[in-house]
């Protein structure tokens, strides 16, 4: 591949140092191929290939499990829901406490097999160098998938995801597939960052099959990560994104932080009562009086996370999954059908929680237009102003677009923030009451009191 001249010169440096044996980062030398590689994979965005081939599940071929427990059993403790039950004082400052807190959850729900992930065989090298002696991956973005069919349009959706990510951020990618087929263009010379893994899909138990999104956060063994969509692209950002999380989700405060969304969902804000707003339907009501009140506006099920909230989605996913063999509240079940982003919403709430991003996750890829040209006159994004929780509009961090479901409109959008590479430092990511920022500080300083962090 054709480096760039600063590129050249930094690896240059780096080797230099590491035949001197005087390297000032600690793990420098481990990982010296990787930088390699990752410096190559920033060169060409390329046309997606979804075509996919049916593999063999890793259970069926006898493979060991990620987190080595093939199974629950006796051994474990776990008798019933109750002895696996979780509060705040359950959550360690150990990852691995914390995922088997989240492990013996499942076991006593009845859902041990879901919590089952394991690498692609083809992808262990890239997990052994990115994950420490414990299998856990620092910081990642993580998203999932389970293809129809051989051609699946989403198949082509998830390879600019992977490609983005491997563009615009120095963190791996893990892709969580819950079927029988993987594209044939991923392999780890083509994405040295990336992590395939494999799991049963909830959808085997007649479940949505968007909780596998609950799943992959639970399991993957990622210590802080985001789940993106196959729908969705990266932009710069994801690396200064992750670094907060790790500050927010805390041993103190152990949840996910979801991005605000664009419509408030309540029921008595100004945006949901119709007429030259949103219908009234599309609020999200609460049936019964034990309900938890809402703590904070709608938030949109691109979560991040770190370690300490893997009990949180431990016990709420198994409420959802299992309720009959959990006791799981009675106003959650008189809710009726629950998609992912209804579960996490009334969870926060009913936890008191009130961290909330910006919204990171772009409406369209469109909406970049104005990102683009730093200005949002004569673009499509809107203000989404409701009187009860963002009288003056909601913020907009231009990290990542979703609902990118064509393939080629995402490609055209892709080349343009390619092109401004080298013009980066110019453009500003947060938009907010027709202004831009370059920080999370310099939009707390224009307004203490917006109820959403950046």
């Amino acid at each position: 591949f054709p480096l760039s001249s600063e590129t050249s010169m930094f690896l240059l440096t780096l080797l230099t140092l590491l035949a001197h044996g005087d390297c000032f980062v600690p793990n420098l030398q481990r990982n010296a191929t990787f930088l390699l590689l990752a410096a190559q994979a920033e060169e060409e965005l390329t046309k997606p290939d979804g075509t996919a081939k049916r593999i063999q599940k890793p259970w069926d071929l006898h493979l060991p499990p990620l987190h080595g427990e093939a199974s629950c059993s006796p051994e474990s403790g776990v008798t019933d829901f109750e002895s696996a039950a979780v509060d705040n004082d359950a959550v360690s400052v150990t990852p691995d406490v914390n995922l088997k807190t989240a492990f013996s959850v499942f076991c006593a729900a009845g859902l041990g097999q879901l919590a089952q992930f394991y690498v692609d065989p083809k992808f262990a090298s890239n997990h052994q160098r990115l994950a420490d002696s414990d299998g856990w991956i620092n910081k990642a973005v993580v998203s999932y998938v389970g293809l129809n069919s051989a051609h699946d349009k989403i198949a082509k959706e998830m390879d600019l995801l992977i490609q983005s990510v491997h563009h615009f951020s120095d963190i791996p990618i893990v892709v969580a597939n819950f079927g029988d087929r993987v594209p044939s263009a991923w392999n780890p010379d083509r994405f040295p960052r990336l992590v395939l893994m494999h799991a049963r899909s909830v959808a085997d138990e007649d479940e949505s099959f968007n909780f596998n999104k609950l799943t992959s956060m639970l399991f993957s063994k990622v210590k802080t990560g985001v789940v993106l969509d196959a729908d969705q692209w990266a932009n710069y950002g994801l690396d200064y994104l992750l670094d907060r999380a790790a500050e927010e989700t805390t041993v103190e405060y152990p949840y996910p932080i979801m991005p605000v969304h664009w419509m408030s969902r309540d029921p008595e804000s100004s945006d949901m009562q119709g007429g030259e707003t949103w219908p009234r339907n599309y609020a999200y009501k609460l049936y019964q009086k034990e309900a938890p009140q809402r703590t904070m506006r709608w938030g949109h099920a691109h979560p991040t996370w770190t370690h300490h909230a893997l009990p949180f989605l431990a016990e709420w996913t198994s409420y959802a999954l299992a309720p009959h063999r959990t006791i799981a509240p009675g106003w959650l079940a008189a809710q009726g059908h629950l998609e992912d982003e209804d579960l996490l919403n009334v969870a926060l709430w009913a936890k008191q929680a009130t961290k909330q991003w910006c919204k990171f996750d772009i409406v369209s890829p469109s909406d970049f237009d104005a990102y683009i040209q730093q200005s949002v006159e004569g673009t499509n994004v809107v203000p989404s102003v409701d009187s009860k929780w963002f009288p003056k509009g909601i913020a907009y961090v231009f990290f990542t677009a979703h609902d990118a479901k064509h393939p080629q409109e995402s490609l055209r959008f892709l080349r343009s923030l390619w092109n401004l590479k080298g013009s980066r430092k110019q453009h500003k990511a947060i938009s907010f009451d027709g202004k831009w920022f370059a920080s999370g500080d310099e939009l707390r300083d224009y307004d203490p009191e917006l109820k959403c962090m950046a």
